[in-house]
């Protein structure tokens, strides 16, 4: 997690990128690019899934805003796919017309573009592409353009109004409305989010702290790190938040432990027994912690 080579993002988004337009582009004339497209995808998102967890270092490099950027532009393969299938519909050696020859395809020499498209787009089914097309574009457009815009306005606008209501109201400090108030907001907060999680993620929680901790742990004792990338005093410093977050995690297992009346049974058990311990009954500890 920590020795292993970084993520090459870059070579990811594009090989993705240049698969997606290959099978989209080519997928029109021929079908069997989609399902191979399908295949392609699903294989490439286990390994690539695979990799990311158990292979490549840990790393602070890259947040969600690449991947939410590359959704906006897969509109562009739609686009270009609906422009190559544009193409290839009304090219009549692919949709042959019953009065179509071979003579009438190629272009005569010294022929005007508009006589060429002309011909191109002379019979209904070709029109009827070439309309499709345009219409899906429009529509697009009209939506970035108005729709849009407008849905934008108006959400800002219900976002202002409701602060300007909120502000307004005056909150009662005192007799029932306080105490009805101080639970309505005790039920909606929270100031440890590890007590929250149920016995099976705490576990889960639990063994990859344990595991991040003795990794990095053997990687400083080792000094098999890049020490220009990493000093000798961050290493030390990360080492005890590591450390540190694998206590809270304990801590927060004998809290419910106690809950439940076996802290002082479990005293000498391993944390993997007292998880288990707590899983069989986790029925138990919202009784005694609404919290938890």
């Amino acid at each position: 997690m920590y020795i292993n080579p970084d993520i090459k993002t870059f070579y990811w988004y594009s090989w993705f990128f240049t698969n997606l337009m290959i099978y989209l582009m080519y997928g029109g004339c021929m079908p069997l690019m989609y399902p191979l497209g399908i295949m392609f995808f699903i294989l490439n998102f286990y390994v690539e899934k695979l990799l990311f967890c158990r292979f490549y270092r840990k790393t602070f490099e890259f947040d969600e805003s690449l991947p939410f950027y590359s959704v906006k532009l897969m509109k562009w393969a739609i686009f270009i796919h609906m422009l190559m299938n544009c193409f290839m519909f009304t090219d009549k050696r692919l949709m042959v017309p019953k009065d179509y020859t071979t003579e009438m395809h190629y272009r005569p020499l010294l022929e005007a573009p508009d006589r060429f498209f002309a011909r191109r787009y002379d019979d209904l089914h070709s029109q009827s592409v070439v309309l499709v097309f345009l219409g899906v574009v429009i529509l697009y457009l009209f939506y970035r353009t108005c729709i849009q815009p407008c849905c934008n306005l108006c959400k800002k606008c219900g976002e202002r109004k409701r602060a300007l209501n909120f502000q307004d109201k005056k909150i009662e400090s005192s007799g029932k409305d306080k105490d009805a108030i101080a639970e309505l907001i005790a039920e909606d907060f929270s100031d440890d989010i590890v007590k929250e999680l149920n016995i099976r993620f705490l576990r889960t929680l639990y063994i990859r702290c344990h595991k991040e901790y003795e990794l990095f742990r053997t990687m400083v004792n080792a000094i098999s790190y890049d020490q220009e990338k990493l000093s000798d005093a961050d290493a030390n410093i990360f080492k005890k938040r590591l450390k540190q977050r694998v206590r809270h995690v304990e801590d927060t297992i004998d809290v419910h432990l106690n809950l439940i009346g076996g802290l002082e049974t479990y005293m000498d058990r391993t944390y993997m027994y007292k998880l288990a311990v707590l899983e069989e009954n986790e029925e138990k500890i919202p009784m005694k912690d609404k919290k938890s």
